[in-house]
């Protein structure tokens, strides 16, 4: 049975990712031509769960996807992944969701998304999955679904002994009793500062680094263990509550192809860890290491390493797992 067996659960987005390869973006009004056409597998959720399966933890997905070419072509290539994909809710009425992205030469991306059948997962349909959102060992949500769902799910894995996980992106006004059920919330930079700004806390007048250590500080004060913002090609800033302390950990450095997906193969990665007992740095630095592979490679969930990938980075960086 599937509540006897340790995995990760992810709730959340599956699209169909049509990505355009381009010397640079365009300006407004301007059209930029001689690009290159790529369709790829995305959504946050989804990609999060290739990047949980992949590296080594058996993992269920839980979404909305229409019936349609490109909602069969999700089922049919995460069940491939190995991901369970029995929970998922098909919609007779509307589409599959879909993301437009343009990535430039530095792999930098603009995204466009039409959330479709991702954003009529309704609490009702998450009540539904009550067994198996409070069996997780470690339950991870973003925010391409809707707001009441995703304060269902949380009110739902506050009643199990699991570990959860809150990517909150792309941001919105959250609600304060879903941060009071969150164990780890994971935010980019920007993320941070508009949701620390959102909580309605004082402005931050300090250079980076102290902004980022009280926003994180602000924001763990909701009973949150650690407040973990992902910085790109500089890594990431964890903030850990019970100790009031942060750590800071270096990414390798590489040449970036492409940047779609990179937060998200830090999170299936840092949750895949998780459940299987890691401390929160030693998950941490097998998720940068991943998302650092995952950048030099075109396509999201396509981009995801495996765990012998990850272990061979970690052990020719000499990076030390304690």
């Amino acid at each position: 049975m599937l509540e006897e067996t340790e995995y990760v659960l992810i709730i959340g987005s599956s699209n169909m990712d049509l990505n355009i390869y381009s010397n640079r973006f365009p300006n407004s009004g301007e059209t930029v031509t001689g690009g290159v056409f790529k369709q790829f597998l995305g959504g946050k959720g989804a990609n999060q769960s290739v990047a949980s399966v992949r590296s080594g933890t058996r993992t269920v997905f839980i979404g909305k996807i229409g019936i349609d070419t490109f909602g069969d072509q999700m089922i049919s290539q995460l069940t491939k992944e190995g991901i369970n994909m029995d929970h998922v809710i098909r919609d007779p009425e509307e589409m599959s969701g879909v993301a437009f992205i343009l990535i430039d030469e530095n792999g930098e991306n603009m995204i466009s998304v039409a959330p479709g059948a991702n954003f009529k997962l309704s609490p009702q349909e998450i009540q539904s999955k009550m067994s198996i959102i409070e069996n997780a060992e470690c339950v991870v949500v973003q925010m391409e679904i809707p707001i009441d769902t995703i304060k269902e799910i949380f009110d739902i894995a506050s009643h199990g002994d699991n570990i959860k996980i809150l990517n909150p992106a792309p941001l919105k006004s959250l609600p304060k009793e879903v941060l009071e059920k969150v164990d780890v919330i994971i935010p980019n930079k920007g993320e941070l500062f508009r949701l620390h700004s959102l909580l309605g806390f004082k402005d931050l007048t300090r250079k980076e680094k102290e902004n980022i250590m009280q926003a994180s500080k602000d924001i763990a004060s909701f009973g949150i263990k650690y407040v973990i913002t992902t910085l790109g090609d500089k890594g990431c800033f964890i903030f850990i509550r019970e100790e009031n302390k942060a750590i800071e950990i270096a990414p390798p450095v590489v040449k970036a192809v492409d940047t779609v997906g990179a937060g998200d193969c830090f999170i299936g990665v840092l949750a895949s860890r998780l459940c299987k007992g890691d401390t929160i740095i030693n998950a941490v630095k097998y998720a940068t290491v991943a998302a650092s592979i995952a950048v030099t490679r075109k396509g999201a969930q396509a981009s995801m390493p495996f765990l012998n990938e990850i272990e061979a980075k970690l052990k020719e960086l000499a990076i030390e797992i304690e």
